[in-house]
């Protein structure tokens, strides 16, 4: 479950914690970013259009929530409209899941993020309890359309 992996360069946008619906979901968020001109215009520039990502950045106290891609663009690249956010190389925890859609982005966070924080724990490593607390605070579901494969990786120490 362990592995090391380089940095990673995320382009979409960020949602605040408040933009979570009553089933503690990004949704509309989501929706939002797949009827986006610009954002579908970038997947297809990149051939990145049967790719999706969301990163979760947390806090002490809250979160942000970002959708879009994990891209190897470079960072200039990035369109206007779309924002970036650089991924430290990093030891990291890592699960595949497979026979996943666009489905897993809309289920709630609130067992998404403990589920898998659980399954990292029963491996035998170490998390903080809040992850806000971590000096790397970043969760990123990772989703190949192609393959149905969700990679989540859970962040545990940038690399030197």
């Amino acid at each position: 479950m362990k592995k090391n992996i380089e940095s990673r360069l995320f382009i979409g946008r960020p949602f605040p914690a408040g933009l979570m619906n009553a089933q503690k979901s990004f949704m509309e968020a989501n929706q939002q970013m797949e009827n986006d001109e610009t954002f579908q215009k970038f997947l297809a520039d990149h051939n990145l259009e049967n790719k999706r990502s969301v990163l979760v950045v947390s806090s002490e106290d809250s979160f942000m929530y970002w959708y879009g891609v994990l891209a190897d663009v470079a960072k200039d690249e990035v369109p206007t409209g779309l924002m970036k956010f650089e991924l430290p190389a990093a030891e990291v925890a890592e699960e595949v899941e497979e026979n996943q859609t666009l489905v897993f982005f809309n289920l709630p966070l609130t067992s998404t993020v403990p589920n898998f924080a659980k399954k990292v724990v029963a491996s035998g490593i170490e998390v903080h309890e809040n992850l806000g607390d971590s000096d790397t605070p970043y969760i990123t579901w990772d989703l190949d359309m192609d393959t149905k494969k969700l990679a989540q990786v859970m962040y545990l120490k940038a690399s030197k």
